[in-house]
């Protein structure tokens, strides 16, 4: 018996694919998949043209949609201050846009600006997958200053 959710699943990633490759990987499943991975591939080719990022979002596992632990406002600032200015600036953009503000308050005049001038350069929207491993990082970081009792 098939999943229907993992049918969909299937169906999304194969119709984002170039032509070639979804005739290669049809042809490589069980015969008995193919008939409704065609519908559901010709379905979702018809209606929507299908952004990288939500098909992502789409494919992703419950688990990694689920919100970071983020560190606090005063430990932020810590991890913040050990980044290069253009480290600082992807996680401002990326993950604590609401930060952003407060992290720059505390920045000397030169940081300060080139934090800025990196964020004006950066894409809108910004890559998902940095934007979560910049998340992953932060939460671990931040947990690890707290537990070394570092934190201020």
């Amino acid at each position: 018996m098939i999943n229907k959710v993992g049918v969909r699943k299937a169906a999304l990633a194969l119709a984002s694919m170039h032509p070639a490759d979804r005739r290669w990987m049809l042809a490589h499943m069980p015969p008995a998949w193919r008939p409704p991975l065609s519908a559901l591939i010709s379905e979702a080719q018809t209606h929507v043209s299908i952004d990288p990022e939500l098909l992502q979002a789409a494919l992703a596992d419950e688990h990694e949609r689920l919100e970071h632990d983020l560190p606090t406002p005063d430990i932020l600032i810590v991890l913040l201050d050990r980044l290069a200015s253009h480290w600082v600036a992807r996680v401002l953009v990326a993950v604590v846009p609401d930060h952003a503000e407060i992290y720059l308050a505390t920045c000397d005049k030169n940081r300060g600006e080139a934090i800025r001038r990196e964020m004006m350069r950066l894409p809108n929207p910004f890559p998902a997958s940095l934007a979560h491993a910049m998340a992953c990082y932060l939460g671990e970081a931040g947990h690890a200053l707290r537990s070394a009792g570092a934190a201020p």
